[in-house]
């Protein structure tokens, strides 16, 4: 009944903006009826207006590369990649053989892992997340519901003690107060998962253009999942080739 009842309550919201309450109606009728409840998150990827498009035409012969995965199942639904978006971007590394990595949003280090273990043997990857003893504060004003920090305890917990551990250095600070002085630039593929509200995305998304080599990739976590990572995207879409990657939320920026 209750289910019903929030249901009923979508329907005024979606006569002044119909897509979003549109498909928060449907993703709560394929809830009352669906065998697997996790397969309704998909329908929440709506936000966004670049088309989805399959890997193989993004990376032609990217169909033929062999994919190396680490501790893949070790992962936190709706706070880590999937592990599709896992394999997608483990492919992307393999095929474009990367050597100098940036990665913002490190969480417990799995992506990390999984990058390093696909990229050539000489590449490096650095990875950027708040530090363990992080006092709270944030260096650009986010409203206290868009922020949404894990757990401090696990930053980069899944690479510790692997074989690639000595290719990964860890800086441990906010994206917004990165001293780029001091990062190995330029980078020739960036991966940016870190704090999705506006400002975030938008600043760590001018820093890693800024210090991003000619030809160099980027790529964005949660397009379509998020509302501002989308904006962005699609901002930056204006002004270079950015493709999403369909049944991920993947968009990859070529510079």
């Amino acid at each position: 009944m209750m289910d019903l009842v929030r249901l009923i309550s979508y329907i005024p919201k979606s006569i002044k903006n119909p897509r979003r309450p549109v498909t928060l109606i449907l993703m709560k009728v394929v809830e009352l009826i669906a065998r697997d409840k996790n397969a309704v998150r998909l329908l929440s990827w709506s936000y966004g207006r670049l088309p989805r498009i399959p890997l193989k035409n993004v990376f032609p012969g990217i169909e033929t590369e062999n994919v190396v995965l680490s501790k893949a199942f070790d992962r936190v639904r709706d706070t880590s990649i999937d592990l599709e978006e896992m394999l997608v971007l483990a492919a992307i590394v393999a095929h474009v053989k990367p050597k100098n990595i940036l990665e913002i949003g490190t969480y417990d280090g799995n992506t990390t892992l999984n990058m390093a273990l696909n990229a050539p043997e000489e590449a490096r990857i650095t990875t950027v997340d708040l530090p363990p003893d992080w006092d709270g504060k944030l260096e650009l004003r986010v409203p206290d519901e868009a922020v949404n920090v894990t757990d401090r305890m696990r930053v980069g917990g899944q690479y510790k003690g692997t074989e690639v551990e000595r290719r990964i250095v860890q800086i441990f600070c906010d994206s917004a107060k990165i001293d780029w002085d001091k990062m190995p630039t330029p980078f020739d593929f960036a991966f940016i998962d870190g704090c999705h509200y506006y400002d975030y995305v938008v600043g760590d998304t001018e820093n890693v253009l800024k210090y991003l080599e000619e030809g160099g990739i980027i790529v964005w976590h949660d397009y379509g999942a998020i509302k501002d990572v989308s904006r962005v995207v699609d901002r930056v879409s204006e002004n270079m080739k950015v493709h999403v990657i369909g049944g991920t939320r993947l968009a990859v920026g070529f510079k």
